[in-house]
């Protein structure tokens, strides 16, 4: 039995003229909402910024975005970062996103209003995209508005914006209009439906997350092989996927073929291990998250207690959302329900990750999977098949005009269950705190991978807190579902749909809202440290443990940082002086004491926090930017030379260990040539050296392949090569005589990707104008 709405409820048939009001009044209202949300820090004089004050933008990205367009600002496209790790790929770390268009914000504005516009910019564009895709599929425009609101504010997605994940963020959004290019091409092949594809495919790769660019192929490539079982023209719809990537890869090869590099030399370069690449799957319990979005606490409040971090385990769309989601997958069309269900179940299964037996599948026999951790991160794209079917459900009410009673009765007993169950779990914690609900939370804990200390299960007070916290979110779901089912079964109210969508804009909204976390800019800022640079300027580097990249933006160079992409060779030497196997080093250094060795990198100040200030020690006299050798040993491998690096008659001053033969050889003399140092920048080095004798010239900087030499006007010698000198700085043989050099890091894959790009964005314009042109002269 079916309730009936009345027929002049929403009109279906509308002249096509409507579609462009509709979607401006899309536009206008996801604008509205997006200020709503963001209001309060885009158009404040305070320079706060968006994010929770221990996450990635405090830590990580503010001091990226603030060294990498200051150096563009200045003319300089900056491809090596020379203050943390001893220096990095800067370009090539993907996350720097230098030439991603959308960040040209940040040359702009004042750092602070930079990062804040831009998240606001990547959620309305979110928003605007999912309006989009949902309109392809024909969708009812209040139905394609909520898909859009849903998707803007949903957990899997918004929480990032707690977290400070401002590539994620700008990846993300990029997701629906590759699906709706996929789609197109499904309707009707053409070549034309490809330029769409090609187009968000690239802003993906200059976006600056290689992992969502990845998990969106993945996806792509499950969603169509599911299509293309009952396409015709599978050939053509094949090959109008491979353009899309194709095209994409060569638009963005500057971007990707440098990243590719980048990766080649850094501690990822032979993958993950397998544990490391486990972290983070998706939790089982978190499903719990679809209805009770705070039932392991929600980081404001009260921290979160679930497994991982809740920022990649939240699956809420809102209740009423999952509710019109019911409906989309009981009602909407079949091969669309079909295709719809089982992407989403095999999403899921992806986003459990190493809580099934596919993961190490997957990460043994699947390139691409044993490069990454994190494999939660599919709950987005799961998320968006899920936020579908909830505009197809709330399509279905609109279209067919009616409610299905077993729908209201669904609910009703939803609301009785949650009801019931909010009510014995408040009744078992005031009765006794520390009986059933701290089984619980133990529990959780005793799985592993919750990252708040023991003793916080042990807290009467938290685990009490905890629990009210959850009670409190089975309660308002309970409520909600409740308020759903009467509204469904209001018959002779004509306006159910746009009440049902109230429910759930003030439902998403509010949890968005709740979510958010700001710091203030000036916390990103050592007066302390600008004070220390000011007193005691200097060729040298430091160990600064608290918020190492925070560095950069003082331009001192740090030998530790917070980042993916430090060199396998520097990690390798740093886990070994730290008294650790280095083939077990990663991103995370873990300094725990200062090996004699660590002089070797320039490194002459140690800072550390004791008390709430700051102290230093000095470690004393360390090697130059720029050192003349004469001795040297060969030892090609690289336990060999930690063992004789770790000899206590090791001078580092006077001998030097390479890996090959040098040319010319260095001959010894009494004689000591010259060293001078003509300009500098992030990526070059110009010198002048004078020597009476063939000499090794050591660089204290570490060795990449990607660093050259050149020869410059007035040098006695053609041609240098920059060799590994101690595992990990950089060596330089030289002839007797005069030496004008110019080193600089320059990769060959940033040469050749430059031009490919160049080229393919000539090309894609051009066809584009010209289908432009053909598609204009039908009519």
């Amino acid at each position: 039995m079916m309730f009936k709405l009345k027929p002049y409820l929403i009109k279906d048939n509308q002249p096509k003229n409507h579609h462009n009001t509709h979607f401006v009044l899309a536009l206008f209202g996801l604008f509205i909402l997006t200020i709503a949300m963001f209001g309060d820090v885009l158009f404040t004089s305070k320079d706060i910024v968006l994010s929770n004050q221990t996450c990635d933008i405090h830590n990580q990205f503010i001091y990226w975005r603030d060294f990498g367009f200051g150096e563009l600002r200045n003319g300089n496209i900056a491809l090596w970062n020379p203050y943390i790790f001893c220096g990095i790929p800067y370009l090539g770390g993907s996350q720097s996103a230098l030439l991603y268009p959308l960040n040209l914000l940040y040359l702009f504005l004042p750092l602070s209003k930079a990062i804040n516009f831009s998240i606001a910019l990547h959620i309305f564009l979110a928003g605007i995209f999912m309006y989009l895709w949902t309109l392809h599929y024909k969708l009812h425009p209040l139905a394609c508005f909520l898909s859009s609101v849903l998707l803007m504010f949903c957990g899997a997605h918004f929480l990032h914006i707690y977290a400070g994940h401002l590539p994620n963020l700008c990846t993300m959004i990029w997701v629906p209009l590759v699906f709706l290019s996929i789609d197109r091409l499904f309707k009707n092949y053409s070549f034309d439906k490809c330029f769409l594809g090609i187009f968000a495919v690239t802003m993906q790769i200059l976006a600056g997350h290689p992992q969502y660019l990845f998990y969106t192929a993945v996806a792509v490539l499950l969603y169509s092989g599911l299509r293309i079982i009952k396409a015709k023209h599978r050939i053509k719809i094949l090959s109008g996927i491979f353009i899309i990537y194709i095209g994409a890869f060569a638009l963005g090869a500057v971007q990707i073929l440098t990243s590719i590099q980048a990766a080649g030399e850094s501690i990822r370069i032979n993958g993950l291990s397998y544990n490391f690449a486990s972290l983070f799957s998706f939790p089982p319990e978190n499903f719990l998250t679809f209805l009770v979005p705070n039932f392991f606490g929600d980081n404001i409040s009260l921290l979160y207690w679930g497994r991982c971090y809740l920022w990649e385990m939240s699956l809420f769309i809102s209740v009423t959302g999952l509710i019109l989601t019911i409906f989309g997958i009981i009602y909407g069309k079949q091969n669309i329900r079909y295709i719809s269900i089982t992407i989403i179940a095999m999403l899921f299964i992806l986003a459990l990750g190493s809580h099934t037996p596919l993961f190490r599948f997957l990460y043994q026999w699947i390139p691409g999977f044993n490069m990454f951790r994190g494999s939660s991160k599919f709950i987005f794209f799961a998320s968006l098949f899920i936020i579908l079917q909830a505009g197809i459900g709330l399509n279905y009410i609109i279209r067919s005009q009616s409610i299905p009673r077993k729908m209201i009765i669904l609910t009703v007993m939803g609301s009785l269950l949650f009801g019931v169950t909010a009510l014995c779990l408040r009744y078992s914690i005031i009765k006794n705190p520390q009986a059933l609900w701290q089984h619980i939370m133990y529990a959780v804990y005793n799985m592993g991978e919750s990252y708040l200390p023991v003793e916080i299960y042990t807290n009467a007070t938290f685990i009490q807190q905890a629990g009210f916290l959850a009670s409190k979110g089975i309660i308002i779901t309970a409520g909600t579902l409740l308020l759903i089912s009467i509204v469904l079964s209001m018959r002779k109210f004509n306006k159910i749909p746009y009440v049902i969508v109230l429910i759930a804009i003030i439902e998403i909204f509010i949890f968005a809202k709740a979510s958010r976390a700001t710091f203030h800019l000036s916390s990103t800022k050592s007066a302390e440290m600008k004070t220390f640079k000011d007193n005691y300027p200097g060729d040298y580097r430091i160990l600064y443990f608290n918020n190492p990249n925070s560095t950069m933006s003082l331009q001192m160079h740090n030998i530790d940082g917070y980042d993916p992409g430090v060199l396998k060779r520097y990690a390798e030497f740093i886990t070994f002086t730290q008294g650790r196997n280095p083939d077990t080093a990663n991103q995370f250094l873990g300094f725990h004491h200062f090996h004699p060795l660590i002089k070797m990198l320039r490194c002459r100040y140690i800072f550390f926090h004791y008390e709430n200030k700051m102290h230093y020690i000095d470690n004393g006299s360390t090697l130059p930017l720029l050192l003349l050798i004469n001795n040297w040993a060969l030892i090609p491998g690289r336990d060999q030379i930690f063992v004789a690096m770790n000899d206590a008659d090791f001078n580092p001053r006077e001998k030097v260990i390479l890996q090959s033969m040098p040319y010319p050889k260095p001959s010894k003399s009494l004689k000591e040539g010259t060293t001078k140092i003509l300009n500098y920048s992030t990526d070059h080095l110009t010198i002048e050296i004078n020597l009476t004798h063939p000499a090794i010239l050591l660089i204290t900087n570490l060795y990449s392949k990607e660093w050259h030499a050149r020869s410059l006007v007035g040098s006695t010698q053609e041609k240098y090569n920059i060799m590994p000198a101690n595992y990990i700085l950089q060596a330089i043989p030289l002839s007797k005589g005069h030496h004008h050099i110019r080193v600089e890091y320059l990769p060959l894959a940033f040469q050749i990707g430059k031009w490919i790009s160049l080229i393919s964005i000539i090309i894609y314009f051009g066809l584009l104008g010209w289908n432009y042109r053909n598609n204009r002269s039908r009519f």
